[in-house]
């Protein structure tokens, strides 16, 4: 009798604790709700659920401008505001020969060694712009005056633009990654004073035509003046040097902060002016949707990217850290005698883009596939299982698998997770394009205990709109509004799309006060783009789901009419086709005098070398081995639904590298469509005119 009664009481101990950790179900009543009437080819409006009342118009601990946030960094003090690491060495491991626009090169391959990450506390890091903001001043620089950040993201560039702005001065954000003509135009355009460069970025100073008026202000030290300067230099390490003074120039909440360019996928660059109280609004929205107070952001997206500006102001607002790190070192494959910037600073939430992610999972399976046989049916059998139990069933049986789930967790996913994420993620929050379903269910499979959340945002409205909620299951969804914007939906009945379907689709139009007033010196482009009643026309296609969720669906810009009057949409066809492990990325045309589409694609170098035992060259070179690849492809693509007029009729195999540098991909690394047919334009030809 003593012995049943112990164990019931260990059953119901167990079955307690069990209940109190079990995963807490969503709440539906976060998606928000619609208020008002819905106007002719329009829904109603629909806004998240802390907005449905009013949108929040305030910004979070009272602070209404960036000199606001310098002031009060040390009200809420912490030891690691801001970390960074020092480069120790260069190791060269590999070289090889690549083809760059059209010409073959020879390009070595280097690892690093880095140090262990350097912390600067609130009080320290105050301090230092402090000091800088004083020596810009004394350098002739006043408010209203523009000076553009041209470097790759690092603390300096960070602290010089929260010293510019608590004087008045204006940032101009420019991808280091734009062209020579992109970076021209944008510096002519805003007419800056003042030019920051680094290491990297001073080289191209030669290439690119700067006035000669025009201060360059170095971030990295040199032990002569580079021959390709011809401007007055001076030196950040110079700046920071600087007495600070004790009252800077009187800034307001809606003085012009940045002039903020795009990386440009179609077109040119643009300026998107954005107010001091713009960037710091989305803080309130941020916190507690995406972190919380003390998490740990590693910053390796560029600064010029305004979701990773505005993700970067809501942390340090709310005493977070801060850890700048690189993508060269960001996983272990690119250091050496040292750890990864992700294990050594173990951050609490990742941003990144879905290609950054497509890498991880096809390094995580080609890890796999090496494994010895036992070690791979094992992770094949686990996976399987959790992702039907964790994903499948959406936490409708908590009770019943959650114990299972983290068996599984604990034996096999959680030393992947800490080998290449460090201890500590919680959050992995994607945007940028459209996050394929498969790739979600995947990370969300073997990442434990961390949400794997979609967001949506655009430079035109300063950041993210939406993102999915801590513990939304759910896939293909943006997630739900922050409460300072609303959305809506309108026809775009040349595309077939309507908003009296069921569900409602149409063009996504985002308004709130976050939204910028517009472009720099483009009113042409301010009258497609913006409503006369403040409405921001997104060129996505959306629809919104019975609970209220927003799916992207198409791009306006990316959709094409074939000659039968049927619509096709080259990224719905391109996510289906990128997923498999011998594609590194495609590229997928249509045109209206063809009912079929071609594409272009860059294979995956050590994947094709593995199935065909031949060099990628050779492959490319070989007819028969292009067929083997296509019906490999397409054999896993068949099982995708694709329609006949969906499915990629001729594909071109490139060995060519698509990359920022050489513009075939933007600084977000989204692809520059229009700039990879112009190059391409006599083998996209040639595949159309086979038939």
């Amino acid at each position: 009798m003593g012995v049943f009664l112990t164990l019931l009481i260990v059953l119901l101990v167990t079955a307690l604790i069990l209940y109190y950790l079990r995963p807490k179900p969503y709440d539906p009543k976060l998606n928000g709700c619609y208020i008002g009437e819905a106007k002719p080819g329009e829904t109603r409006v629909l806004r998240g659920c802390f907005g449905v009342e009013k949108l929040v118009d305030y910004n979070v601990q009272h602070n209404e401008t960036i000199a606001d946030v310098v002031d009060n960094m040390t009200k809420k003090p912490t030891n690691k505001l801001i970390g960074y690491r020092k480069l120790i060495k260069e190791v060269p491991y590999k070289t090889y020969n690549t083809t760059v626009n059209g010409k073959e090169v020879k390009k070595t391959l280097y690892k690093y060694q880095m140090s262990d990450y350097i912390y600067f506390s609130s009080e320290e890091f105050q301090s230092l712009v402090n000091a800088v903001s004083t020596a810009i001043a004394n350098e002739g620089f006043v408010k209203g005056d523009k000076i553009a950040l041209f470097c790759e993201t690092r603390y300096e560039w960070m602290a010089f633009l929260l010293a510019a702005c608590r004087q008045g001065i204006v940032i101009v954000t420019v991808y280091s990654t734009l062209s020579d003509d992109s970076v021209t135009i944008s510096l002519q355009e805003t007419e800056v004073k003042g030019l920051v460069v680094s290491a990297e970025t001073i080289k191209r100073i030669g290439d690119v035509k700067l006035d000669k008026t025009v201060t360059v202000i170095s971030v990295d030290d040199f032990e002569q003046k580079p021959t390709n300067v011809e401007n007055k230099m001076v030196f950040f390490s110079e700046l920071r040097k600087t007495e600070a003074q004790k009252t800077f120039t009187p800034v307001s909440p809606t003085d012009l902060a940045i002039i903020m360019y795009t990386s440009g996928t179609s077109k040119e660059p643009k300026g998107i002016l954005v107010q001091q109280k713009q960037i710091l609004m989305l803080g309130y929205g941020y916190h507690n949707n995406i972190f919380f107070d003390q998490d740990v952001l590693i910053a390796y997206l560029p600064l010029a990217h305004i979701f990773e500006l505005c993700i970067e102001f809501a942390v340090m607002m709310h005493s977070g850290t801060v850890g700048y790190a690189s993508p060269r070192t960001l996983i272990g494959s690119g250091v050496v005698d040292c750890q990864s910037d992700l294990c050594a600073l173990e951050p609490t939430i990742l941003l990144g883009v879905p290609t950054v992610f497509n890498r991880v999972q096809k390094a995580i399976l080609d890890t796999v596939m090496h494994s010895p046989v036992l070690k791979k049916s094992i992770f094949f059998f686990s996976f399987g299982l959790k992702e039907k139990l964790y994903i499948n069933y959406n936490y409708l049986s908590p009770y019943l698998f959650w114990p299972i789930i983290k068996v599984l967790d604990l034996v096999v996913f959680q030393n992947l997770k800490h080998s290449l994420f460090g201890k500590r993620l919680t959050s992995i929050v994607i945007g940028g394009s459209a996050l394929p379903v498969t790739l979600q269910r995947f990370l969300k499979t073997v990442l434990p205990n961390t949400d794997v959340m979609q967001g949506f945002g655009m430079t035109e409205v300063c950041g993210a709109v939406s993102v999915m909620p801590h513990g939304d299951a759910t896939t293909s969804t943006i997630g739900v509004l922050f409460p300072m914007y609303e959305a809506k939906l309108r026809d775009v009945p040349e595309l077939n799309y309507f908003t009296n379907t069921v569900p409602p689709k149409g063009e996504l139009m985002i308004r709130g006060l976050p939204v910028s007033k517009g472009y720099y010196k483009r009113p042409e482009e301010d009258k497609e783009s913006f409503t006369q009643d403040g409405w921001l026309c997104t060129g996505d296609i959306a629809l919104i789901t019975d609970t209220n969720h927003i799916c992207i669906i198409d791009r306006k810009k990316n959709i094409v009419k074939q000659p039968s009057g049927e619509y096709v949409s080259l990224e719905f066809i391109e996510s289906k086709y990128v997923v498999h492990p011998i594609v590194d990325t495609i590229c997928v045309f249509a045109d209206n005098f063809h009912d079929f589409v071609v594409a272009l694609v860059v294979l995956n170098k050590k994947e094709t070398e593995e199935v065909t035992q031949k060099t990628i060259d050779a492959v490319i070179q070989d007819r028969s081995e292009c067929d083997k690849i296509k019906h490999l492809i397409e054999k896993d693509v068949s099982k995708c639904g694709l329609n006949e007029r969906q499915k990629v009729k001729h594909f071109k195999f490139i060995d060519d590298e698509w990359t920022p540098e050489n513009g075939m991909l933007t600084a977000a690394l989204k692809m520059k469509r229009s700039a990879i047919e112009k190059r391409y334009k006599t083998e996209i030809d040639t595949m159309f005119n086979l038939n």
